[in-house]
């Protein structure tokens, strides 16, 4: 999802994203991640064990905070000890890009005096959003929601016949086996049967190392 204090220019390779990250053409001194979810720590993780001094800024007091509080908070713990620094309750405000490097201003999420932080890198991980814009849903009559979600009903059904949805462009976890779960049970549905996605057992891993994963 776009940060617009930071907008993201994958080409100069200063403010990336998760596909930037992977195409970086040397291994940056310090990198900031924004963002302490799943993707952020992911690929902090990875620049981290190549050598980079990495900072991870968080809007909110946690990191990946859809994870039990506990297995949070020792995630964490693990993180620093293998290096990486932390900047909790903190917001991007501005972002000033060079030839050499980035230049950000923070603040206190709740508000407070505004500070600078310096990297070679930033890494935007502020989550995804679903890519919706100019499949033509509009002019079909297919509503979607505030955040460009496609509205389904408990059977996949938009409100417009023959035309289901499934997977990151609906509600919940953006995640492949939730995705093909749903497109199991669509299916069964369609064919008149009872399809059914238990969402409460739904998995998650994030891929650091160690990784943690939940279920539910």
């Amino acid at each position: 999802a776009p940060l617009p204090p930071c907008p993201v220019d994958n080409e100069k390779g200063r403010i990336v994203d998760s596909t930037g990250a992977l195409a970086l053409k040397e291994i940056p001194k310090k990198m900031i991640v924004i963002g302490g979810g799943y993707i952020g720590l992911e690929m902090g993780s990875v620049w981290g064990r190549l050598g980079a001094e990495v900072t991870v800024v968080e809007y909110l007091d946690r990191i990946v905070p859809a994870m039990d509080t506990e297995v949070s908070k020792q995630f964490m713990r693990t993180l620093k000890g293998q290096g990486m620094k932390f900047k909790m309750g903190t917001k991007v405000t501005a972002s000033d890009v060079t030839d050499s490097g980035v230049t950000l201003t923070v603040e206190p999420s709740k508000g407070g005096e505004a500070t600078t932080l310096e990297a070679d890198v930033v890494l935007v991980a502020t989550g995804r959003r679903p890519y919706t814009t100019g499949l033509g849903l509009e002019e079909v009559g297919v509503k979607t929601d505030r955040l460009g979600r496609v509205e389904v009903d408990d059977e996949f059904k938009t409100g417009v016949d023959g035309i289901f949805a499934i997977g990151d462009v609906i509600d919940g976890p953006m995640l492949a086996h939730k995705a093909e779960e749903e497109g199991i049970a669509c299916v069964e549905n369609i064919a008149g049967k009872h399809g059914h996605v238990n969402y409460d057992v739904i998995p998650g891993v994030v891929y650091t190392n160690p990784e943690v994963a939940t279920v539910g």
